[in-house]
């Protein structure tokens, strides 16, 4: 009874192998590789069960001995073969997974981040910034295409007294004229 139980399990693990690696397809994208690993198994199985027949139409005893021993060896390594690669490609699949994200978000952070630098071509009388194009632009607006920069106007208290001098001494005060000088 003892050598029918190995060679039935041996059998039910060459297929449950076999089939265990066609769920592997989805994971790993790879159907050809996958449909002749489970192919081969099934083969395997089939050369199994033929013998088995065989063994029990012709009326002899299957007989308890090394090869089939080693053929259930076989069968539960290759389920655990299966296993184990599945774990493999979880892991490597877990890992691509991460590192696009992480490019994602980096390219997300490197288009949102506007940094000046090099040399900008101000006109010394109005101070307007010639851009890559050839115009002229305010520094206001130039500043804020190429930076995070925001503005608020204000007037400093020089312009305020060449601009207003009328009004100067209320908005400023005369402590003001006595610092900037």
């Amino acid at each position: 009874m003892i050598p029918i139980i190995i060679f039935l399990l041996s059998i039910g693990l060459q297929l449950a192998a076999a089939i265990y690696a066609l769920f592997l397809i989805p994971l790993t994208g790879r159907k050809a590789a996958w449909l002749l690993i489970s192919a081969a198994m099934v083969l395997m199985t089939g050369r199994r069960i033929v013998s088995f027949i065989s063994i029990l139409s012709a009326g002899r005893q299957i007989s308890f001995d090394v090869p089939e021993l080693i053929a259930l060896v076989i069968a539960c390594l290759m389920l655990v073969g299966v296993h184990g690669i599945r774990d493999y490609f979880l892991s490597s699949k877990r890992l691509y997974e991460e590192k696009e994200k992480l490019i994602l978000d980096l390219q997300e952070a490197l288009a949102k981040v506007k940094q000046l630098s090099g040399l900008l071509p101000i006109c010394a009388s109005c101070k307007k910034i010639r851009d890559d194009k050839g115009y002229w632009n305010q520094i206001e607006t130039y500043i804020s295409e190429h930076s995070e920069a925001l503005f608020s106007h204000s007037i400093c208290p020089e312009c305020g007294g060449k601009l207003y001098p009328e009004h100067y001494d209320n908005v400023w005060g005369k402590d003001t004229k006595e610092k900037d000088k």
